[in-house]
């Protein structure tokens, strides 16, 4: 099992590291990282060999784009100028130039593999929990676009999908989690599982203890399915108070789309907290699924903060 951590060449992330030797020494104890290749890394700072995956891009809202729903896309963004802009052109090709060049990132690093979020919600939804898609209709428009995004690709990592909490794979219903694995048309597939947004998909619990006893509860009603988990993002945010809250009394959306773009990076932030996973059992949760890659997944304010967790967390295995 590989063991690795987050990050991404955003310069928040990199300008926490002075040089590629300040990087490799805050590696020690790793095996190498999972990196969102964001922006280019001129500094050069992350060194390829220890890349050993590659987070793709992530649209929130992308369905209705690909499926070109013209009125549904001028709800969300007020004007299609402002749609072009955020996926970067007027069809799904725009899509497929994004991911495409995860590959080619993927390639660069020669990365063992490469993780996919399987979700869909707009702004709205996101708050109200609302949705207008089907976890099967994600299902069935992700299938599609990695068919298309993988056909004659050259190089082929391991794809790994990610479960999330809206629509799509949400790793609650084995039999939608099935009919994902067998509708992508790529013969390297397996999951992603992220122990801490499967805790979003239960608001009713109230601590680690419980949340782990919800994984361990949803891997015995997968089953089988559970040797395709391939890697681990672990983390927990135990938030599901505050996410009743806010569907109960939704906040008044701006009127503008960076608004409430920002409205919604600062929900989700609050949703998701990605803290290190401590409670007794974790280290049995872990050798129950028995993963290829380990990632501890956090999102920190700074060097120091990210130490301390990824230091918790080893210390939570290590008992």
């Amino acid at each position: 099992m590989k063991t690795l951590f987050n990050l991404t060449t955003s310069a928040s992330d990199l300008e926490r590291f002075e040089d590629r030797r300040s990087l490799v020494d805050f590696m020690r104890g790793f095996d190498g990282v999972e990196l969102l290749a964001c922006e280019e890394d001129k500094q050069q700072i992350v060194p390829e060999e220890r890349v050993f995956g590659i987070h793709m891009s992530y649209f929130p809202y992308w369905l209705d784009f690909w499926r070109g729903d013209e009125a549904a896309l001028q709800k969300e963004f007020g004007t299609l100028e402002e749609c072009e802009r955020y996926y970067g052109g007027t069809d799904r090709n725009a899509l497929l130039k994004r991911f495409r060049a995860d590959l080619a990132a993927a390639g660069r690093y020669r990365a063992q593999y490469v993780v996919f979020h399987v979700s869909d919600a707009s702004i709205e939804e996101s708050f109200t929990g609302r949705y207008r898609h089907t976890s099967g209709e994600v299902i069935s428009a992700v299938c599609e676009l990695l068919g298309e995004l993988f056909s004659g690709a050259v190089y082929r990592p391991m794809l790994l999908l990610e479960n999330l909490w809206q629509p799509g794979l949400t790793f609650t219903d084995p039999a939608a989690t099935r009919s994902l694995l067998e509708g992508v048309a790529y013969e390297n597939t397996g999951f992603m599982l992220d122990t801490g947004h499967l805790f979003h998909t239960n608001e009713a619990i109230r601590t680690q203890e419980e949340g782990l006893a919800y994984i361990n509860a949803m891997l015995d009603a997968h089953g089988a399915l559970c040797e395709r988990i391939r890697g681990v993002h672990l983390h927990q945010s135990i938030t599901g108070e505050y996410c009743r809250a806010v569907r109960a009394d939704p906040p008044v959306l701006k009127p503008t789309y960076e608004e409430r773009a920002w409205q919604m990076f600062e929900h989700a932030f609050r949703v998701d907290l990605h803290r290190p996973f401590t409670c007794p059992g974790v280290r049995e949760l872990i050798g129950r699924i028995s993963p290829e890659y380990l990632v501890y997944e956090f999102i920190t304010q700074n060097r120091g903060q990210h130490r301390a967790f990824l230091q918790e967390q080893k210390e939570a295995l290590a008992k």
